[in-house]
């Protein structure tokens, strides 16, 4: 039961902060923007791809292989505005990616927060 709890909630998986997160894209990490396409287009993080949670919910690994996301090398960076969302896709995708998914702590808010730029459109 704590197991299934822990998966509802996104909790278990490896979250990064905003300034290792950009280490990370730097050295090739893909950015999966998790939130839904109308909250996309107000602004990401540059070069992300949009696979919304309900997606990844309903096709798991599927969702990302259908938006051209190669998720079997290299590491997965998952956003969405708080760092909720991305922790239940991390959660989600951990059977097939394991700690190569990684959770924005504190999603798009603490990216803002930390200075760094939100590409818009």
């Amino acid at each position: 039961m704590f197991g299934r709890l822990k998966s509802l909630f996104g909790i278990g998986a490896v979250a990064v902060s905003p300034q290792d997160a950009v280490k990370r894209i730097n050295a090739g990490a893909c950015v999966v923007d998790v939130r839904e396409a109308d909250e996309f287009a107000q602004g990401s993080i540059a070069y992300a791809v949009n696979v919304p949670l309900s997606r990844i919910n309903r096709d798991g690994i599927t969702a990302l292989e259908q938006a051209g996301i190669a998720h079997a090398h290299g590491e997965l960076l998952i956003v969405c505005r708080s760092g909720m969302r991305s922790g239940k896709a991390c959660s989600r995708l951990q059977k097939h990616c394991g700690e190569r998914a990684l959770n924005l702590r504190g999603g798009l808010m603490a990216w803002a927060g930390a200075g760094l730029p939100i590409s818009r459109g």
